[in-house]
């Protein structure tokens, strides 16, 4: 599949900030949780602002984004109908536990609902992707699975470079928040090898014959079958070459999981924030590159047809 630069930007943002918002939120319920000012005056700002920002750029890969409103019209049988619902009440959720903690009110239940809608959240957004049956990579509950990990990982990594920003290594305990931070990583690290693995041992079920209509065992095509590109080539092939996926294949591994996890390594070892900060942009930058990846990977079934394009 075609990766969407703006979709990359949205999922990858927006999975953040829902995992900022679980761990504030646990960090909350049932006692004094977070103090209010850090809450107003950095967490749940950034945490708005990658909403917005993912939620801005998400519209970029839109024909008509004025026509967006109409998406909620399925939501009996789309899960994109779904998530446009879902993310405007997450973030007015996310604006009343700001404006809550603003006047020093806070309460669990916001912070239940927060936690409850953010997994609503991924569930929708990733449902998008998995329910397509054809495209095998995605037609698995690894899909949810791999959505999930990741959002509450990234988010735990920022959570733990705003908590050390903002109180010091005095208050906080860059011991306690890598060794989190560490297990969330390696968690993702194994479930993105078996999905990479699976990936792999994938064959498709239609076949060359089954896409031309041609019975001959020794049916080869040699082209695409046309002589300039169409909707299809545009929409359904990523455009890079195979050394290309492999090399971003190796970026991602060691961007997003590896380095983080020896990085973490370094900051339990030293007891230096300083590492946690450099984990934290390097898994960022290493899972821009594992969702362009996601859509990369999507083999769809037309390119049986297609085939490669030249």
């Amino acid at each position: 599949m075609h990766p969407s630069f703006s979709l990359i930007f949205f999922t990858t943002l927006a999975g953040m900030a829902q995992g900022l918002l679980v761990f504030i939120g646990i960090m909350s319920i049932g006692n004094s949780g977070l103090p209010d000012d850090f809450l107003v005056l950095l967490a749940l700002p950034i945490s708005l602002a990658l909403l917005m920002i993912g939620l801005i750029a998400s519209m970029f890969h839109l024909g008509h984004p004025e026509r967006a409103w109409r998406a909620v019209l399925m939501w009996r049988t789309s899960w994109l109908s779904r998530e446009v619902i879902v993310l405007p009440i997450f973030i007015g959720i996310t604006c009343l536990a700001l404006l809550a903690a603003y006047l020093g009110k806070s309460s669990s239940w916001i912070w239940v609902a927060l936690i409850v809608v953010s997994f609503g959240l991924w569930i929708c957004t990733a449902k998008i992707y998995q329910c397509i049956r054809f495209i095998q990579e995605w037609a698995h509950f690894s899909t949810s699975l791999n959505f999930i990990i990741l959002g509450l990982a990234s988010g735990w990594m920022l959570l733990s470079t705003l908590l050390l920003l903002w109180f010091g290594t005095e208050i906080i305990s860059v011991l306690a928040l890598s060794q989190i931070g560490f297990i969330l990583i390696a968690i993702a690290m194994v479930i993105k090898l078996w999905i990479w693995k699976r990936n792999r041992n994938l064959r498709p079920i239609s076949t060359i014959n089954s896409a031309t209509g041609l019975k001959a065992s020794n049916v080869r095509q040699t082209s695409m079958g046309m002589t300039g590109g169409s909707f299809n080539t545009k929409e359904f092939f990523h455009h890079q070459s195979d050394l290309v996926i492999r090399n971003l294949r190796r970026i991602t591994l060691i961007a997003a999981y590896i380095l983080p996890l020896l990085l973490l390594v370094l900051a339990i070892g030293q007891d230096q924030a300083v590492w946690v900060f450099i984990a934290f942009i390097a898994q960022l930058t290493g899972l821009m590159a594992e969702r362009f990846l996601f859509f990369a990977d999507a083999n769809h079934p037309q390119n049986l047809y297609y085939q490669r394009v030249s």
